[in-house]
């Protein structure tokens, strides 16, 4: 049976469903919901109870109901819900559904697979590497851990104004920015992730925000979510490599398209002026949308706060640990020239990979270039959370169209991101951070290409 309903109650665990009348699940029938949290793909199972009469039916949720709407489609499954049977089952723990819970399998090997890929980091980069993969690590976890995303809170502001999530990414760029007020003691560069303000830059911020809703994640949430098991990332992820590469090919014509070179905020002849200034800027933003948010009636949850804080924490070590703020899509521009590579494509004959960063990066391994680090360990430390709490499974892939939208999200993401010097990560957090201009801008141009991706969502069977 391949029936397919549509929910038109929920309250609490119990959700009523509309079906054809003549097609209706049989008492004790499994039905399932496939949806989206915050960009997390999930999969709802529930017993039917009751035929209301008229085509409506009545069942219980196995698991918890958050996020659930009217309207949402409810597929049939012909048959009641089963658990597995076997030998190999002997040990196991199983939820109401058949699902494993007891934490074997996917977390060892996870953690099998981190150990590996230290020990080789360890061998590469010493332990100064090692430290800055386990950083990566405890990201991943607490981003998928608290659900911390950037797209799903630029969406909720554009298309229903709540901005509490906008007043806590301020938050956590005033946290980081902190950070510079003892650089200069610590030996380390106290200018931060400065870029110049070009036309490379507001074309490339705007094409990444129409990617980011069209792949329903920024470059730390494609990270984590693709070591959480998303389906829709495993297909964003490769094309936001191919992206960056194709930016890496692109920057050096569209940086002649016009610059007014770098401008760092109220740089004056010391650290504390600038960043006196900064800070009041960053707060005056945080403060609007904090009111904006008060005034709607939202408030900010302590989980919101905690993982902020935690967040803040964890970039400061980065600072420390690597000298420069937190990146999040060098990682992938380096990768797909390694695969190029590899293929015969001339990539270090490319200008790009003729300057001195780039080229260096180039022809070590990419166990020695930090983004790629802290990269491999978000995806790792998102799976072992994910593993964890025993929701690192098999995930249905999302609908065709849907996949095509990742794609062409990641894509655009990719080129936006070379283009436009970084993401949400290293333009955004750490470009307002550090104080530079371009970072404000970048702010700017990505929420107007995020408006526009919204719109093109249903283009590829998402909500706007």
């Amino acid at each position: 049976m391949s029936t397919t309903g549509k929910i038109v109650q929920v309250i609490g665990a119990v959700v009523d469903a509309a079906f054809p009348e003549n097609e209706m699940p049989a008492i004790f029938d499994a039905v399932t919901v496939d949806y989206q949290v915050d960009g997390e793909e999930k999969s709802l199972v529930l017993e039917v109870q009751q035929h209301l009469g008229d085509g409506l039916l009545r069942a219980v949720a196995m698991s918890s109901t958050d996020g659930l709407v009217r309207g949402m489609p409810v597929h049939a499954t012909g048959s009641a819900i089963s658990v597995p049977v076997g030998e190999a089952v002997l040990g196991r723990i199983f939820n109401v559904t058949g699902e494993t819970v007891d934490e074997r399998g996917p977390v060892v090997m996870i953690g099998i697979a981190g150990l590996v890929l230290a020990a080789l980091v360890a061998l590469d980069t010493g332990g100064r590497g090692v430290a800055l993969f386990a950083l990566g690590g405890a990201l991943g976890a607490v981003f998928l851990g608290f659900q911390y995303g950037f797209a799903s809170a630029w969406r909720r502001f554009l298309t229903g104004g709540e901005a509490m999530g906008l007043a806590a990414h301020f938050l956590l760029i005033g946290l980081c920015a902190l950070v510079f007020l003892g650089a200069p003691t610590m030996g380390l560069d106290a200018a931060g992730s400065i870029a110049p303000v070009s036309v490379s830059l507001v074309i490339g911020a705007f094409l990444f925000g129409i990617g980011m809703q069209l792949a329903n994640g920024c470059g730390s949430g494609v990270l984590f979510s693709f070591g959480g098991g998303s389906g829709r990332m495993m297909v964003a992820l490769p094309f936001f490599i191919l992206g960056s590469l194709l930016g890496s090919v692109m920057l050096p014509t569209a940086l002649a398209w016009g610059s007014l070179g770098q401008i760092p905020i109220a740089a004056g002849d010391t650290a504390l002026p600038g960043l006196a200034v900064n800070l009041a800027l960053i707060v005056a933003a945080g403060g609007g949308f904090f009111w904006l948010a008060r005034r709607r009636g939202e408030a900010m949850p302590r989980r919101l706060i905690a993982g902020t804080g935690i967040i803040a924490v964890l970039c400061w070590l980065v600072f420390v640990l690597s000298g420069h703020p937190w990146g999040v899509t060098f990682g992938f521009t380096l990768w797909g020239a390694k695969v190029a590579a590899a293929l015969g494509v001339p990539v270090d004959g490319f200008a790009f990979w003729q300057w001195p960063g780039p080229r260096r990066a180039l022809v070590h391994s990419v166990l020695a270039d930090v983004s790629s680090l802290m990269d491999f360990g978000m995806v790792l430390g998102a799976g072992a959370m994910a593993a964890a709490g025993g929701a690192l499974r098999r995930q249905d892939w999302p609908p065709a169209r849907q996949l095509v939208g990742a794609a062409l999200g990641g894509i655009l993401m990719g080129i936006g991101a070379r283009l436009g010097f970084g993401c949400n990560i290293g333009a955004f957090l750490a470009g307002i951070a550090s104080g530079s201009l371009h970072g404000w801008i970048w702010f700017v141009m990505a929420m107007a290409g995020s408006w526009v991706g919204i719109r093109a969502r249903p283009q590829f069977g998402m909500t706007a």
